[in-house]
């Protein structure tokens, strides 16, 4: 899909995209090979192949089209860099900051599940996000990236950020993460089927007053939420690609 992608070069936005598309020039190499494009003019045309070859210079450097391309058009990098992409949520004592704690944060990236729990292993998060390329999150962008930028100041962020709940919302799967997942087949464990955000608070609360049940519980909710978005984000890719590009 990246090499499909013509709406981060300049002045190209999805009209002229699906005009390339139409006339041929499927992929950047395409649009190199061509010695015209119906409807352009040799300045422009040889100012985007600057573009394209740039494009293809970089690659394999996922921050160099993540300024460029729309926000909404971001789910277009995560097949190509989903090799060094991570899925995080997190949990707290609350919803309003300042005055809440991060109790909990879940990172999964396709093979290995980590969670760095307050009082234990918190301080070894940020390290955990070297490397990666990808993040992504269900609300994210308005809850847990802010949260987690104010609790860790000097916090590096990969690169890209892909937020679900925007995603899917343009696809038609509107609501929280609990409503659209049985839409992808998901069914989560019995303990905690039908478990929010507000009972994942109390699972902290009483964890802190010394219910030995509590945190297991708590790490299993935030687990589900975590490991549950390698498949909506897939599914969710496929319906976009395939909206886009037809078939």
């Amino acid at each position: 899909m990246l090499k499909r992608t013509f709406i981060h070069l300049p002045g190209v936005g999805e009209r002229t995209e699906a005009h390339f598309w139409h006339h041929g020039l499927h992929t950047w190499e395409d649009f190199l090979n061509a010695n015209e494009v119906p409807g352009m003019g040799r300045e422009r045309l040889v100012f985007l192949r600057n573009g394209v070859e740039e494009s293809l210079a970089n690659e394999d450097n996922p921050a160099y089209f993540g300024p460029l391309l729309p926000v909404a058009e971001r789910w277009r990098l995560f097949r190509r860099f989903r090799q060094r992409a991570a899925y995080l949520d997190i949990e707290t004592t609350g919803y309003t900051w300042p005055g809440l704690q991060v109790t909990v944060v879940g990172l999964y990236d396709g093979r290995d599940m980590r969670q760095f729990v307050y009082g234990k292993n918190l301080d070894e998060f940020p390290a955990a996000l070297e490397n990666l390329d990808l993040v992504i999150t269900f609300n994210g962008s308005q809850f847990d990236l802010p949260v987690l930028r104010a609790y860790f100041p000097d916090l590096q962020l990969p690169p890209v950020h892909l937020d679900l709940r925007f995603i899917l919302a343009r696809l038609g799967f509107k609501g929280g993460l609990k409503r659209i997942e049985p839409r992808f087949g998901i069914k989560r464990p019995p303990e905690v089927d039908g478990m929010d955000g507000y009972e994942a608070v109390l699972l902290w609360a009483r964890h802190c007053r010394g219910d030995y049940t509590a945190l297991p519980t708590l790490l299993t909710y935030n687990r589900e939420d975590v490991v549950n978005m390698e498949t909506l984000m897939e599914g969710a890719f496929q319906l976009a690609e395939t909206r886009l590009l037809g078939g």
